[in-house]
């Protein structure tokens, strides 16, 4: 097949690149060409910019594609331009969706099945609502994706992701984790780490959109993609310091004395004062879907930033120190307490 990638290079989009490749398709990638990667010229490429929409039409609108996979659709208006461009020229399209656009709605349920997008949304937030804003504005991408395909049998199929793990993920989310527990210092866990996720492992991605293409099923469906395995944060945190070889020091804080204290919980990036998990049994019926076992992507995920990372630290790990000085301080105010 001749397949479109928008995007491509970082994360789990290379990958999906990759093994696009080794099946055999002819795949071209859509992108500035800013990130690297190790394709070489087993791969088309497109410069360009995915947000200048009069340019993206010149540069695609002549051209026909069996499959597109849109890795860098944020708002309504890029997946309009997606729809003006490819539309007559595109056998399917897929839309890389999230979990979020079920966290802006009004009390969601647990777990979490694609027909409850329709339900009502909650307001934002007065502050830090970054994270509101793009559930919201992915499902105006959605919206439009669906009318399209309503309107004129514009071929798409959206997942939803939850947060992903795995090799070159450049969020270096996960990588936060295992630093902390490589460095032998006291591990805060907001709340003890007792709230519930399913994320999901780049390569169950990878192999779901390997084995769909052109699937006339999934045509103006959508599908959620996640990990069978509930996992808590404190339970992630045991097993990758298990794989590291460590015995960690945990120390659970309430949420609000976190809060309170300044230190906040942006070091614990994968914390939420909610459980999120979303059910994946439509995506096992209708696209086959399977999921990795936990263990089998976390160790193969920690060896990759062991051995293969070479970029710098997260964010969110620079300023260790005051984690490690909040730990003492907490410890000594605990103390005061059960001495009174």
């Amino acid at each position: 097949m001749n397949i479109l990638i928008l995007g491509g290079t970082r994360f789990f989009g290379y990958h999906i690149a990759r093994r696009l490749v080794e099946d055999g398709h002819a795949v071209t990638l859509f992108n500035r060409g800013q990130t690297g990667d190790d394709l070489g010229d087993r791969v088309q490429r497109i410069r360009g910019d995915r947000y200048d929409y009069n340019r993206f039409y010149g540069q695609l609108r002549g051209k026909t594609f069996d499959a597109v996979v849109d890795m860098l659709a944020f708002k309504a208006e890029d997946s309009q331009a997606a729809v003006r461009t490819f539309e007559g020229h595109v056998g399917h399209f897929i839309h890389i969706s999230t979990g979020s656009v079920y966290v802006v709605t009004k009390d969601f349920p647990c777990p979490l099945r694609e027909e409850d997008f329709n339900r009502e949304l909650c307001p934002p937030p007065k502050r830090d609502a970054e994270m509101w804003l793009y559930g919201y504005h992915k499902r105006k991408c959605e919206e439009v994706l669906r009318e399209a395909f309503q309107g004129m049998t514009f071929p798409v199929m959206i997942l939803r992701l939850p947060i992903v793990i795995g090799e070159r993920d450049h969020t270096l989310r996960a990588y936060s984790y295992f630093l902390r527990l490589g460095d032998g210092s006291p591990v805060i866990l907001p709340d003890g780490g007792m709230n519930v996720f399913t994320h999901i492992y780049q390569g169950d991605i990878v192999k779901t959109v390997a084995a769909n293409l052109m699937n006339r099923a999934s045509f103006g469906q959508a599908y959620n993609l996640a990990m069978d395995e509930v996992m808590s944060l404190r339970r992630f945190v045991l097993k990758s310091a298990e794989i590291l070889g460590k015995k960690p020091v945990l120390v659970d804080v309430p949420w609000q004395v976190l809060e309170e204290s300044g230190l906040g919980t942006s070091f614990s990036p994968f914390s939420t004062r909610r459980p999120f998990v979303l059910s994946t049994e439509k995506a096992k019926r209708n696209l086959n879907y399977s999921s990795t076992p936990v263990e089998t992507w976390l160790e193969k995920t920690i060896f990759w930033f062991a051995e293969v990372y070479q970029g710098g630290t997260p964010e969110n790990y620079r300023e260790r120190e005051k984690e490690v000085a909040f730990v003492h301080k907490f410890r000594e105010a605990v103390r005061s307490l059960k001495s009174d």
